[in-house]
C-alpha cells in the first residue's frame, strides 16, 4: 500500500464547514421532523450497542444487565438490540447471557478509553477478547499521533490490530471531541477505513465532548468519498450522551442524508448507549 498520507491527500474537506453549517441548521433540520415516527424509534433499538462500561461493573452486575435487557425486551416486545458492549473480562458473561438470541457481544479493546500503551498490550488484549467470545471489539485510535499527523504511525497500529481482530467486527473510535477540526476527523475516519475497520465511531463517553451532529457529518463525509473511491461500505456508530430519542433520530438523520438509506440499519449504523432504550419506550407510550 502507499503512504497514507499521500492518499489522504487525494480527498477533499476543504469547502465542508460551510457545507455543515448549511445543511445542519437546514436542510437536516427538516428531515429531522419527518423522521420522527415509531418505525425509527425501533429502528434505533435495532441499532443499538447497548452499553455498560462503569469502573463498578462486576460478574454479577454484568449478568443482572444482560438479564435486565432481555426481560425489558420480551416485556415490551422490542427488536432484538444489535450488541451488548462490556469490558473485555465480561466478554464470556455476556455470550453465555445472550446464548438463545441473535444478539452479538462486542467489547471495548486495545486499552480503552485512552490508547495509551504498547502495541504488543493492545494487540494481547484483543485476541484475549477474540478467544473469550467477543463477537466485535471497539478500540480508541491514538489521538495524540493523529494531532501530531503521524499518520504512518497510526494507519500501522490499526491495521496490526485489524490482524489481532480476524473474524470479529473492528470499530475504531476517533475520540472527536478531542480531535476537535475538522481536517483531523476527516483524516483520521480515512486512516481508519483504509486500515479495515468495519466502523468508525466517535467516542468513548469518557471526555467532555463526545458526539456531535458537526463532527458525525465529517465522518460522514470522510466514509463517503471513501465509498466512492474504493467501492466499500465502513459503517458509522455514534457514542457518547445520546440517551435522548430525538438526539438517537438526529444522528439517524444526519447519516441517511449524507450516506443514503443502505447505511442505517444495524450492519452499517449502531448507537452506543446505556440510557436510550429507556427514553424510547417512554417516548413509544405516548
Amino acid at each position: 500500500m502507499e503512504n497514507i498520507s499521500g492518499i489522504l491527500a487525494t480527498y477533499n474537506f476543504s469547502n465542508l464547514e460551510d457545507r455543515i453549517e448549511f445543511e445542519l441548521d437546514g436542510v437536516i433540520e427538516k428531515e429531522i421532523a419527518l423522521a420522527y415516527c415509531p418505525e425509527n424509534f425501533e429502528l434505533c433499538i435495532t441499532c443499538m450497542d447497548y452499553t455498560t462500561l462503569k469502573v463498578t461493573d462486576t460478574d454479577r452486575s454484568v449478568t443482572e444487565f444482560v438479564a435486565e435487557l432481555l426481560k425489558k425486551i420480551k416485556k415490551n416486545a422490542l427488536p432484538e438490540v444489535a450488541s451488548v458492549c462490556v469490558f473485555p473480562k465480561y466478554a464470556s458473561i455476556v455470550k453465555n447471557g445472550l446464548s438463545e438470541t441473535s444478539i452479538k457481544t462486542t467489547v471495548v479493546g486495545a486499552c480503552f478509553p485512552s490508547s495509551q500503551s504498547f502495541m504488543e498490550v493492545k494487540i494481547a488484549e484483543c485476541k484475549a477478547a477474540v478467544a473469550a467470545g467477543a463477537d466485535e471489539i471497539d478500540v480508541v485510535i491514538s489521538v495524540g499521533d493523529i494531532l501530531e499527523r503521524n499518520y504512518e504511525r497510526v494507519y500501522e497500529e490499526l491495521a496490526a490490530i485489524r490482524e489481532a481482530c480476524k473474524g470479529v467486527l473492528l470499530k475504531v473510535i476517533l475520540e472527536t471531541g478531542e480531535l476537535k477540526d475538522i481536517e483531523s476527523i476527516f483524516n483520521a475516519a480515512l486512516i481508519s477505513a483504509y486500515a479495515g475497520a468495519d466502523f468508525v465511531k466517535t467516542s468513548t463517553g469518557k471526555v467532555p465532548v463526545n458526539a456531535t451532529p458537526e463532527s458525525v457529518y465529517v465522518m460522514c463525509e470522510a466514509v463517503r468519498q471513501y465509498h466512492a473511491q474504493t467501492g466499500k461500505m465502513v459503517g458509522i456508530k455514534v457514542a457518547g450522551g445520546v440517551s435522548k430519542v430525538q438526539n438517537a433520530i438526529r444522528y439517524l438523520t444526519i447519516v441517511n442524508h449524507v450516506l443514503g438509506k443502505e447505511w442505517v440499519t444495524p450492519r452499517y449504523f449502531r448507537i452506543g448507549t446505556s440510557q436510550l432504550m429507556d427514553d424510547i419506550l417512554k417516548e413509544m407510550k405516548k
